[in-house]
């Protein structure tokens, strides 16, 4: 491992705070050196998870243990048979879990190039893809023989923003690197749609009991947008939250668990400001032991300790900057012209301002820490990457919306996997996750957003009465033309 410039302590020994700055011009001159070393480096992702081989064993059926609640018998190309599912709720909440158990039949093996995905779908363009399973992971359809039989548990959330009284599971084959839903394994029986999709549950969404809202994005608990104040003063970044206005700024939520990842120690909460050169953010995170061996920009420092800032500011799914800062202070930029898929561009440089505060040694494992504060300043130009045309104001007009997310990774002494959490919440499958992207609406400094809100109450009450305004309909049509849009744009239409 590269050593650390911080101190590093004992186990129990009282931790000093370190500070850590580095300019963009530094940035820039460190990473020219390091360019060819790293000219390759993409983020790949998490390592692939390790299923105990007792789990997908016992997951192997015959006959007589499978447990339909759900019969639904589905022929996929000649094939598989989706037999059907056990749900273990009638209904659930936004933010809720839900546990379905799939059950499918091999005829013949797919071949090693299927993948199993499963995606939620709901009325007025409500939609998310969860396509992870321990099953797909350990025994997916690239292993599968005739004559087996698997049970698939899986467990997802209802995402905190659905709208829609209902959800529908909708299942089906990709393969790998499938662009259309054309490519799909076709569906020859059984209930489907026209996107080669088994339609395999349906469960009633009902509202968050009194008193609980769907936590997870800014002020109230609303995932769906959070407000950024315009500061009027300079902020200085020097990894300290101690200017007026961090003080005013909203803080996010406690960091959300991603779907399939071993479970986040230590909370981490994020906050926003912007100005006219700027965009703002300040992340604390609590880590009892802090770690990351990467010092070199442009590094692979998401595997271990990071955060990580993706932004997709014109909305469109399409083209976004990917943002990461480590405990040492380290940054890492990449510029993605249109999706994940097609990779990232390093030489891509944001020229970011960064400063980060330990709690703590970085360099040391299996200490006792506290934690570390990260303060960046992102140029409001850098938003575009490498695409000038973007239609993005630069500075926003208050009103402007933006797609963000802030991810955490962290990393364990003696564990394999590491844990993520974010803002708007991800899968461990895919950590840019561009469709769940949370909405950011600029404001002044007092709040304002040039948004009066008003129609909403008689909307709703229309609604009620089975009778929508026209711009209701509006904004419905709008809304589902965007998720089929970021659905294509992010590579999950599969």
């Amino acid at each position: 491992m590269t050593p650390s410039c911080a101190l590093g302590l004992g186990a129990g020994k009282s931790a000093p705070m370190q500070r850590v700055t580095m300019s963009s011009s530094m940035t820039w001159l460190i990473g020219v050196a390091s360019m060819a070393v790293y000219a390759g480096c993409v983020d790949a992702g998490p390592p692939p998870a390790q299923i105990d081989p007792a789990f997908i064993e016992s997951n192997l059926l015959t006959d007589d243990q499978v447990k339909l609640t759900n019969e639904v018998n589905a022929d996929l190309g000649g094939k598989i048979v989706y037999l059907g599912n056990e749900v273990q709720v009638a209904s659930a909440a936004p933010g809720e879990k839900v546990e379905v158990i799939h059950y499918w039949r091999v005829i013949e093996g797919p071949g090693e190039q299927w993948r199993v995905f499963s995606h939620l779908q709901g009325a007025g363009g409500d939609w998310a893809n969860v396509d992870y399973s321990p099953m797909r992971v350990g025994y997916g359809p690239d292993k599968w023989k005739a004559g087996d039989l698997i049970r698939d548990p899986q467990t997802f959330h209802v995402p905190k923003t659905w709208q829609s009284p209902f959800v529908e599971v909708r299942v089906g084959l990709y393969p790998k690197g499938a662009q259309s839903p054309s490519d799909r394994m076709p569906i020859v029986t059984g209930p489907s749609d026209r996107e080669s999709r088994v339609i395999a549950a349906r469960i009633d969404v009902r509202k968050p009991s009194s008193g609980k809202k769907a936590s997870g994005g800014g002020q109230g608990g609303d995932v769906s947008s959070y407000q950024i104040l315009k500061t009027d003063v300079a902020i200085t970044i020097d990894g300290r939250a101690d200017e007026p206005a961090w003080k005013k700024a909203p803080e996010s939520p406690t960091f959300v668990t991603a779907e399939g990842s071993p479970e986040m120690r230590g909370h981490t909460r994020a906050r926003l400001l912007w100005d006219e050169q700027f965009l703002y953010a300040f992340i604390t995170v609590e880590d009892r032991d802090i770690f990351n061996q990467y010092r070199e920009p442009d590094s692979p420092m998401w595997k271990e300790d990071v955060v990580e800032l993706f932004i997709d500011a014109d909305g469109n799914g399409q083209g976004y900057v990917e943002l990461q800062v480590n405990p040492h202070n380290a940054q890492f930029d990449s510029w993605f012209g249109k999706t994940r898929r097609e990779g990232g561009d390093i030489s891509f440089a944001a020229q970011m301002k960064s400063a980060v505060t330990v709690k703590g040694s970085v360099d040391e494992r299996g200490d006792s820490d506290t934690g570390w504060d990260v303060e960046i300043a992102i140029p409001l130009a850098a938003v575009k990457g490498k695409d000038s045309t973007m239609a993005v104001n630069v500075p926003p007009a208050v009103g402007d919306t933006w797609r963000l997310n802030v991810v955490r990774i962290d990393g364990k002494t003696g564990e394999k996997q590491l844990a993520a959490s974010s803002w708007s919440q991800i899968t461990y499958a895919d950590f840019h996750a561009v469709g769940r992207m949370l909405q950011v609406v600029f404001a002044d400094a007092d709040g304002n957003t040039g948004k009066s809100g008003q129609g909403d109450t008689t909307d709703k009450a229309g609604e009620a009465q089975g009778q929508l305004s026209d711009e209701r309909l509006k904004e419905i049509q709008e809304k589902t033309i965007r998720a089929i849009q970021q659905r294509a744009a992010a590579g999950l239409a599969k």
